[in-house]
């Protein structure tokens, strides 16, 4: 496949940006203009605190068709399970063993490698994500930068994620078949369930979860991987029910 026909491959089309709360039209313009030069179609904006209007036209040159097309949500965890992967920009990394970061090309390898929809989400220009936003995420991104000024602008960070996904896109040889949300959901409930009978708080609980989303958010995870797993955790929390069952409500 030639560059001049490279737009038409389906990874573009896999793949949905989606900007937090943006502040100001101009990087509203900036983000849907860097879209367009790496073959991104489809942007997304939650709760908006600007308006989009001349100034966002103006600064999207010709991106005018990705404004035109722009879909309005009212909040991050309104649309995390209509996606089977999420990725979520930060500037700093975080402390937290459960929140895992990547660098913009293992991120951007990762995309174009899973099959399936897929969001990359861009934070907010002032305060970027916050811990319950990045807690949706399946993976967080991190621009390495100089240390002593190391916060891109929201647009600047875009820009270079989205060369990364078209960089990476022309060099793809195969394609990673990931689980679709609504099993990784399934999977994490029965997870839950099996702590909770097992004694479990809910924190922990909650933080198992949280790193079993990273596991599969990090590795090359199939959708035959998923569902060997999902056999175990399932076939164990059905044997202790019965067992439990049996023993509490004899015969």
């Amino acid at each position: 496949m030639s560059l001049a026909d490279y737009c038409s491959n389906k990874v573009f089309e896999e793949i949905h940006v989606v900007f937090v709360e943006p502040l100001y039209e101009q990087n509203i313009g900036f983000i849907a203009r860097s879209m367009k030069n790496f073959c991104l179609k489809n942007l997304i904006l939650v709760n908006p605190r600007c308006n989009i209007g001349i100034e966002t036209i103006k600064y999207s040159m010709h991106a005018r068709n990705i404004i035109e097309n722009v879909k309005i949500k009212s909040s991050l965890k309104e649309i995390v399970d209509e996606y089977d992967f999420v990725a979520c920009s930060t500037g700093k990394k975080g402390l937290s063993p459960v929140r895992r970061h990547v660098d913009a090309e293992d991120l951007a390898k990762r995309m174009v490698q899973y099959s399936g929809k897929k969001a990359l989400v861009i934070g907010r220009e002032d305060i970027g994500l916050t811990n319950d936003e990045l807690k949706l995420c399946d993976i967080v991104v991190t621009i390495e930068a100089n240390p002593e000024y190391p916060i891109l602008n929201a647009s600047h960070a875009a820009a270079i994620l989205f060369y990364e996904i078209f960089k990476n896109s022309i060099k793809i040889a195969g394609r990673v078949e990931r689980p679709k949300r609504s099993e990784i959901i399934a999977f994490l409930d029965y997870f839950e369930e099996l702590g909770r009978i097992l004694g479990y708080s809910d924190e922990r609980i909650e933080r198992g979860k949280i790193m079993l989303r990273r596991l599969i958010g990090e590795g090359s995870m199939t959708k035959n991987d998923l569902r060997l797993l999902f056999g175990y955790i399932r076939k164990s929390y059905e044997m202790i029910t019965t067992c439990c069952f049996d023993k509490s409500n004899p015969k």
